[in-house]
């Protein structure tokens, strides 16, 4: 991970998921995604498909709060869609 001259970490991660639920626990499942920090929901479908964003400073915190959600009781499946990184050092080199 870089970091910045203050020695904080100069990257933002934003991963996308679709988390397919038991419909009995869609709103428990609900509940558990937006206990995590940096977490969000976008929508969700009467068939038990949550969508939903993870953003934070590393990947590592991504996946991790990924691997906590996975294991859920009302997840059938959790599947990753998107994860893009922006370097803020990067960022300002090319403007």
């Amino acid at each position: 991970m870089t970091q910045n001259k203050d020695n904080q970490p100069s990257e933002y991660h934003v991963a996308s998921f679709v988390a397919y639920c038991t419909l009995a626990r869609v709103d428990e499942v609900k509940q558990a995604i937006l206990a995590y920090e940096g977490t969000e929901i976008h929508a969700t479908s009467d068939a038990g498909k949550i969508v939903f964003t993870i953003e934070g400073d590393t990947h590592k915190g991504i996946g991790k709060t990924m691997d906590l959600l996975g294991v859920h009781t009302g997840i059938i499946n959790l599947s990753p869609v998107y994860h893009q990184v922006l370097d803020e050092e990067q960022e300002n080199k090319l403007a």
